[in-house]
């Protein structure tokens, strides 16, 4: 899309038909998915909004601070080796953007600028690519390894690893290519994408190219399977204590379903269980778009069910692509990711043929860590009642063992 002006990005009645694919019935075989690496705070910070609203200055000033409290802690978790094997091993990701720097004239002879380089893995790929010069940003403790790591494959002639937040480095010259991976879960999950525009504003030529350039998030009606053995599971467990115990504990299943259902979900959703065409939350031009822009994004929508099923959540995923046409695809059409899908849980409601699920998903961030999304849900099925649903998307949201 063009840059949007307004904080709300609003895509209404737009399929991903001519995008991505039907999900169809055919059997999918998925690999065992991995543990995401997407921890947007190390040990859970958290903040209480100020209660003295007339204190302005001094809840600005304690504000920052806990911002700069969330962000030593998020960059500490980037530190974790492990974390990066985890993205490194995930073939999906890791050949997307290998393929997409050599097979593109864009980086060859070229000043690149790698937003959050981790290991340096990519900006070794475009050092293999012949850019000209690379300049590695990493704001984590894994710059040290990174910085071995160019020396260790001869390319500390051509890539300069710079420890330091992104929007505090200073480069040398302009660059002509922006390279990061910063998806995180549901796309917008970390808060990252901020940092990359801000290098992309400030360091890229004009004319020069974002890799990737355009970011799509999507959203379809799902039934999954681990919802409901979830709910089944608890049930059995409270109830049973009753056997066990003689003692009558099953109030709390239906607190334990409740408070499960409040929590956003990363995980993998078979195709089979994809009960719609998607549709675009946003369609994000990389190129373009303003950090404002992302504070809310706002998107009615209208599904129509595929076959007689049971409804109980969205599901969503996203693509990214580069230019030259190359795609990273996270949908559960294609191969797993260790960034998954993400799921809603919703009230459990049978769908028939081309019943329409329609309503309003809003997407936030949250006010008391940046690196937190809020996510709103209203919805109708078939015309009936409106259902309102809150999610907080937190550290939680991959702690499940379904």
């Amino acid at each position: 899309m063009s840059e949007t002006e307004g904080v709300a990005v609003e895509v209404g009645g737009v399929t991903g038909g001519g995008i991505l694919g039907c999900p169809t019935t055919t059997t999918h075989h998925h690999h065992q998915p991995q543990t995401k690496k997407r921890r947007a705070s190390e040990n859970g910070i958290t903040t209480a909004e100020g209660e003295d609203n007339n204190e302005e200055k001094n809840g600005t000033a304690e504000k920052a601070k806990m911002d700069a409290k969330i962000d030593e802690s998020y960059f500490a978790s980037y530190s974790d080796i492990e974390l990066h094997r985890t993205m490194i091993e995930d073939s999906v990701r890791t050949n997307a953007y290998q393929q997409a720097i050599f097979q593109n004239l864009d980086v060859s002879g070229k000043v690149v600028a790698d937003v959050g380089c981790g290991t340096g893995i990519l900006s070794m790929f475009c050092a293999q690519a012949g850019a000209k010069r690379v300049y590695a940003i990493e704001a984590s403790k894994i710059a040290v390894h990174a910085r071995q790591l160019v020396h260790a494959n001869g390319l500390q002639d051509i890539i300069t690893v710079l420890q330091g937040k992104a929007e505090e480095v200073e480069l040398p010259e302009k660059v002509d290519v922006v390279v990061s991976e910063w998806m995180g879960y549901m796309l917008l999950y970390e808060t990252m994408l901020p940092s990359v525009l801000y290098v992309r504003d400030k360091w890229l030529k004009p004319g020069g190219k974002m890799y990737p350039e355009r970011a799509v998030l999507y959203m379809a009606l799902g039934e999954a399977q681990w919802i409901t053995k979830y709910e089944e599971g608890t049930y059995d467990f409270w109830v049973s204590l009753n056997h066990v115990y003689d003692l009558d504990m099953s109030l709390l299943a239906d607190h334990a379903v409740s408070r499960y259902k409040d929590v956003v979900h990363v995980h993998m959703v078979a195709q089979e269980d994809v009960l719609s065409f998607p549709t675009a939350v946003c369609d994000l031009d990389l190129t373009t778009i303003s950090v404002e822009a992302l504070h809310k994004i706002s998107c009615p929508f209208s599904l129509s069910s595929m076959g007689s099923r049971q409804l109980n959540s969205v599901v969503l995923w996203f693509d990214v692509f580069f230019p030259g046409g190359h795609k990273l695809s996270t949908s559960p059409d294609n191969e797993d990711t260790h960034w998954q899908n993400t799921v809603l849980p919703l009230a459990t409601a049978p769908l028939r043929q081309d019943t329409q699920v329609s309503g309003q998903l809003t997407i936030t961030q949250d006010l008391s860590n940046h690196r937190f999304l809020n996510v709103d849900l209203h919805y109708r099925v078939d015309g009936g009642d409106e259902i309102t649903r809150t999610y907080k998307m937190d550290d939680n949201c991959n702690d499940n063992d379904f």
